[in-house]
């Protein structure tokens, strides 16, 4: 008889455990979703900083830790690599105290690496067009359509957003 007290105990207590974590990975999974409407509604120009802090205070403090991990990794998310981020970086610099200095340099690295390699692509689609016979002052390589600078660029851009990451993580 004890021993299925035991038993029942330990389930319950174990139940118990899985119920809390399931309910603290509920509670991340909506915390970030609303993490990521928030700064989608600062990119847009649609709520301010000041509205973004407020909506941070209404979370509570037993979130503050949680929040701020959520909100710096949905920054580096939104941070574009050929785009202008300077409302994402001021908010990570106000809000996280992160500085941006070297998220800055990343992206520049970034935008070096593939204007210098954009010329090269573009130069074989031309010889790729003169081949088949398309040639001339009129013909421009479209990039945009060329599948190994997509693959190219896509891989480029996910080796610089390791390493933004990596910035936040130390």
């Amino acid at each position: 008889m004890l021993n299925l007290l035991r038993i029942k105990v330990s389930r319950f207590a174990r139940n118990d455990k899985k119920r809390n974590y399931d309910t603290v990975s509920l509670r991340r999974t909506e915390l970030a979703e609303k993490v990521k409407g928030w700064v989608q509604k600062y990119i847009d120009n649609r709520i301010n900083q000041k509205n973004l802090r407020s909506e941070l205070k209404k979370e509570g403090q037993d979130n503050h830790s949680m929040l701020q991990e959520l909100l710096k990794i949905e920054l580096v998310e939104s941070l574009q690599m050929d785009d202008d981020n300077v409302k994402i970086l001021e908010l990570m610099k106000d809000i996280l105290n992160i500085k941006k200095d070297p998220f800055v340099n990343i992206i520049k690295d970034f935008q070096q690496e593939a204007a210098f390699e954009k010329p090269k692509r573009l130069e074989a689609i031309k010889k790729v067009l003169t081949k088949r016979g398309v040639f001339g002052s009129a013909v421009i390589p479209n990039l945009t359509l060329d599948e190994s600078w997509d693959a190219y660029y896509k891989e480029l851009e996910a080796e610089y957003k390791k390493r933004l990451h990596s910035i936040t993580d130390n």
